[in-house]
């Protein structure tokens, strides 16, 4: 039996990676929409039903995508990660083919580098990580579990990102900068300096404009 490959989630982003998986020649078996709201086809692949779908098929031989995007909250893919997990379910990772991406990186389980990305030497990413449309992670960054990097981000060397942390669309983080676990940089921001777990940052230079709770 052959393996499955199946997109959780419809939505604006699950599209994205829909595409990036054909760009890839990964054949995907169907789209599983949770609210079960959509139904025919996206690119011509079939929309299947929720997420009961999987109740049917052979753990072992299926594979699952993260669909789910961010609004910049990420818990929503996070806990969709983490329970499937649980259920024993694997996560596919990809690279887009227009992505730049040096052979000497770690890449976890579930990772999504989209188009236009470059990423360099000795970065690691891991598990449910996303990196977006066009960013740009320089040498020696670490992305930790469930982060989200959006579109046009440019982290520059030895940055630090911890787990769950969202990056607004065009964010600039200079080198040597630690980013806390749960925290929230805006669109557009210039980090020049630590962001402590849970704060939303905002500006140029970044300062703190509230708390992620």
């Amino acid at each position: 039996m052959s393996e499955s490959v199946y997109i959780l989630g419809p939505g604006g982003h699950g599209r994205v990676v829909l595409d990036a998986l054909l760009a890839n020649g990964i054949q995907v078996t169907g789209i599983l929409d949770a609210n079960a709201q959509l139904s025919g086809q996206l690119l011509g692949v079939p929309i299947l039903g929720g997420d009961e779908y999987l109740d049917g098929v052979t753990i072992a031989k299926t594979f699952l995508v993260n669909g789910l995007g961010a609004n910049p909250k990420i818990f929503k893919r996070r806990n969709i990660f983490t329970v499937m997990k649980t259920r024993g379910f694997t996560f596919k990772s990809f690279k887009h083919p227009s992505a730049i991406v040096s052979s000497a990186i770690s890449m976890g389980e579930g990772c999504q580098v989209m188009a236009g990305v470059v990423i360099q030497a000795g970065v690691t990413l891991e598990e449910n990580v996303v990196i977006n449309t066009r960013a740009s992670i320089d040498h020696d960054c670490m992305i930790s579990s469930h982060s989200f990097i959006a579109p046009g981000v440019t982290l520059c060397g030895n940055v630090t990102v911890a787990s769950s942390t969202f990056i607004g669309a065009g964010a600039v983080v200079i080198p040597n900068i630690n980013i806390g676990e749960n925290a929230i940089v805006g669109a557009g921001s210039v980090v020049t300096k630590t962001v402590p777990d849970g704060w939303i940052v905002a500006g140029n230079p970044a300062v703190k404009i509230g708390v992620n709770d």
